[in-house]
């Protein structure tokens, strides 16, 4: 027991600083146990944003190579008297003319056919350019 009024001061400042330095030491541990829960929210959360743009996206690539698979074959036929003739093949015959005649397939960027039933030709166009040739059905 303190004896005067002093020593019972001094013996109450003691008890308070010792206190205070408790309450600092529990506030230092709560505030590390809120930072390692926020970060761990964070993380978690980061991670849930990441699945939420993931699946979608994977969801888009997959409808899309379903729509690819889903396309429909197409074929186009010219007939004309006596004759009957894909589309493909007569692209096929006025790119074989074009390179006979000199030019480079890389050369030919644009290609339009025009089938004269009356006459039984063809006669293309390359890039635009006039009349590139012709050829016989």
């Amino acid at each position: 027991m303190p004896r005067t009024k002093k020593e019972a001061a001094e013996a109450a400042v003691e008890k308070v600083k010792a206190v205070a330095e408790d309450a600092k030491s529990a506030v230092k541990t709560a505030a590390e146990v809120v930072t390692e829960k926020v970060e761990e929210t964070a993380e978690k959360a980061k991670t849930a944003a990441k699945a939420a743009v993931e699946k979608p996206a994977r969801a888009v690539k997959k409808a899309a190579a379903k729509v690819k698979k889903e396309e429909v074959e197409t074929k186009v036929v010219i007939e004309l008297p006596n004759v009957s003739e894909s589309a493909d093949s007569l692209i096929e015959r006025a790119k074989a003319d074009w390179t006979a005649k000199g030019n480079a397939l890389a050369d030919m960027k644009q290609l339009t056919l025009y089938i004269n039933a009356a006459e039984g030709m063809v006669y293309y166009v390359v890039n635009d350019d006039y009349l590139s040739g012709n050829f016989a059905v």
